[in-house]
């Protein structure tokens, strides 16, 4: 895949991109949504320098292999898992 900085190569079963959601909405119909750990996304992106509310992959049960195509800083946050 040329010029990617991430490939997927196995997408894993549970594995979305979140960001903090659409609070205020509800009242049209919106849900919030968003990460299910909020506090694990924003010290993600603290850690990376991101703004506060930036998207991420969000996994869970059986993970997410990627594969960098350049040089790429990540973090890894939440709850204990292989990396």
């Amino acid at each position: 895949m040329a010029g990617a900085a991430l490939e997927v190569v196995r997408a894993g079963a549970l594995t979305t991109v979140q960001d903090l959601g659409r609070p205020g909405y509800a009242h049209l119909g919106v849900p919030k949504s968003g990460a299910l750990d909020a506090g694990a996304l924003g010290l993600a992106n603290r850690l990376l320098g991101n703004p506060a509310g930036a998207a991420a992959l969000e996994t869970t049960l059986d993970g997410v292999g990627l594969r960098a195509g350049v040089p790429v800083t990540v973090a890894v946050t939440g709850a204990p898992c292989a990396v």
